[in-house]
This record gives structure tokens, sequence and C-alpha cells, in this order.
């Protein structure tokens, strides 16, 4: 039997099918194509009429469709006012071309977290070309599938790039004024380990929900910029803390235990010392005249009772993201 929607068609209905497709026909006053014809008798028989397609096919379809295809970038994850849409795009390929793909709020959130990265492949159902881009229907499905090893940990070459590694140290998010115009601006630097090498990785002006990293955590750059030995993230670029949306938990609070710091997720403890608690928060440097414990005790009491995302490995605490 055939994959096409009319072969399947044929496979059910067998030699009536000319005769179903005539009387259907006729019922529109013979204005009705073959091809509309057989879409709607499909309809009506249960008969999906998506078919599996590659990206170029996808150019000049009309119908839904399947296809199959490599990640080639995540960009970061766009929020709308009000909290209640968020959107992401995919630069996409397969071996006919490439295409951007649009996944929207509850498929949104394969991307979050480290789920979808570069090299991933992934496959997709239900959907549909609008204004040049691919989108997915609301019974359509977007699944990651197998691991691409996405951005392999190797010296990165000169210009845009995408790698993977270990953060050694993550010096926090500082203040800094723009030599232009004097306006204040966010940076969060860290050094990443990968492929043997480290490279410091600077990050302008990160988003509100940039996800909060202390050393040993593994996280993916992707669309960093490397020049002179330096990764250059922007707006357009993404970093993912990869495994942090393995382990969701209720951020239940914090507490001090001598020169450590205790955080309570769910019915984990973890145990962290005063820099690395600092850095994980984002608390980089400390203003004179105030207490870290006092910076600590404000930053956990805003996540009390909130869902968090975390990456721990071998009962350490490297990554911290709450949930929307």
């Amino acid at each position: 039997m055939g994959n096409s929607p009319e072969e399947r068609l044929a496979g059910l209905l067998g030699s009536s099918l000319e005769g179903r497709l005539a009387e259907k026909a006729a019922s529109f006053g013979g204005l009705l194509t073959r091809a509309s014809a057989v879409r709607l008798l499909c309809q009506e028989s249960g008969i999906s009429t998506e078919e599996r397609i590659t990206l170029l096919q996808a150019r000049a379809g009309l119908l839904p469709f399947s296809f199959s295809a490599r990640v080639d970038r995540v960009f970061p994850v766009q929020r709308f006012p009000g909290g209640f849409a968020k959107s992401v795009r995919l630069h996409i390929s397969d071996k006919s071309g490439n295409a951007t793909l649009v996944l929207w709020n509850e498929q949104a959130r394969l991307a979050e977290g480290g789920g979808l990265l570069a090299g991933d492949a992934i496959e997709c159902t239900g959907a549909y070309l609008r204004a040049g881009e691919i989108a997915i229907s609301r019974r359509g499905t977007a699944t990651r599938v197998g691991n691409g090893q996405a951005a392999p940990a190797a010296k990165p070459k000169e210009g845009i790039c995408s790698i993977a590694g270990i953060v050694e140290k993550a010096e926090g998010v500082r203040e800094y004024a723009d030599r232009r115009t004097g306006e204040k601006k966010r940076m969060l630097a860290f050094t990443i380990s990968s492929g043997g090498e480290s490279f410091r990785a600077v990050w302008w002006s990160p988003p509100a929900d940039a996800p909060q990293l202390c050393a040993g955590a593994r996280v993916a750059l992707e669309g960093a910029s490397f020049r002179s030995g330096e990764l250059h993230l922007n707006g357009f670029s993404r970093v993912a803390a990869q495994g942090a949306a393995g382990k969701q938990g209720e951020f239940l609070g914090i507490a001090f235990e001598g020169e450590g710091v205790a955080l309570l997720i769910g019915k984990e403890k973890f145990m962290l010392g005063g820099e690395d608690a600092l850095a994980l928060f984002c608390i980089r440097p400390v203003p004179k005249g105030v207490m870290a414990r006092t910076l600590l005790t404000m930053k956990a009491s805003a996540l009390e009772g909130r869902q968090v995302s975390y990456l721990a490995q071998g009962g350490r605490l490297s990554s911290l993201l709450a949930e929307d």
C-alpha cells in the first residue's frame, strides 16, 4: 500500500474509489478538483492527508505535512507581554535545503533548558507553511530524536560558532557604562573549559531569565562570536545549561551552616561554598556595607515556593533556573 492520501484511500475503498470521487465532485457542481475530492473523502474516512516531505517540497506545499530535519541553530526564546505567549525560532536543514521553524508556547518548551541544541535531529508532524516559515499546528508535534552531539567540544574558529563545555569559573553579573551613551548595562562573564582548553566568555546584556551558572555547570553556547581568544554573546546568542530541564522541584529556601550555604529543592539539599552560592544567584560583586548573607537571603526568598529547573552532578548543584 502506498503512502499518499489517495493511495491510502484506495486501500480503504477499493474498486468503489472512482465512483465515490465522481459523486463528491458532482455534489459541488462538478467544480471540485480530484485532489480536493480526495482530501474531502479522506477527512470523512478518518484518513490523514498529511504527507512526509522534504524542506524543499514544503516551500510549495499547502496541506499539512510531516518532516525530519537537523537543527542548525536555536535562537533565544521570545516572551510576549503578559507572559501568556512565547515562541522560539530554529534554523533547520535536510539534504534538500533549509528553513526556519517556529515553535509556540508548549511546543517552545522543547527548546528550553538545553532540551534542544544545534546538531540535534527533530521530527515534526502537523506542520504548515506560514509567511515563509514552518509552524506546527496545535494537534501537531515536534520531537527531538537521538543525540546529535550538539556543539562539539573543540577549539572554536574565528567568527560565529557553537561550543559545549564545563564552566570553570563564573564571575557573575556586573554593571558597566556604555562608552558612547553612558547608559548602564549588564554583562555576565565566565570561563568555559572545552576540548582541553579554557576560554573566557562574555555575555553582553544577558536576559532577565538567563540561566544562573556556577563552577561545574555543563553548558552549550550557540551563536557566539569567537574573536581574539574570547567568546562574545549578544541578544541573538543562547546559553543553555545542558540537563537543567531534566530535574524540577519546588524551591523551599536557604539556610546557612557555618561557612557553607544550604539550598533546599524538593526533597534534596545542596551544600555550596559562599562564593559558589553568590555566583549561582549572579551576585557579583557584593556592594560595600552589605552582607553577602543578606543578598543571598533576598534572592532565595524571591524563589521560595516556585518551581525551578536545576542541574546537579555528583550531588553538586551547578545551575538553577526559575520556571515561568
